[in-house]
């Protein structure tokens, strides 16, 4: 049971770590943005003046790394609910 829960756990992690829309309509202050609202405005900025382009790239980048950290640290429950079932006793 623990890597269907892991899974769920992962995929809705990802969806709220990515949620776009939502904050968008809800919050009225930007400085309260999540991190996709704010690469977004970053990108805005990088269309008129292309050398803070590297700067919505390592944002990017920096987004990214916590669900990397995630799912690294839980794979090993993926990996064992894997094996559980391949054993014949």
């Amino acid at each position: 049971m623990t890597p269907a829960l892991v899974t769920v756990f992962l995929f809705q992690f990802v969806h709220i770590w990515n949620n776009f829309f939502l904050p968008l309509v809800m919050l009225s202050d930007s400085d309260l943005y999540p991190i996709q609202l704010g690469l977004t405005a970053w990108q805005g900025y990088a269309d008129r003046q292309p050398e803070l382009y590297q700067y919505t790239v390592g944002g990017a980048f920096l987004s990214v790394l916590p669900l990397m950290v995630l799912m690294g640290v839980l794979q090993r429950y993926w990996r064992t609910g894997l094996t559980e079932g391949s054993v014949k006793a």
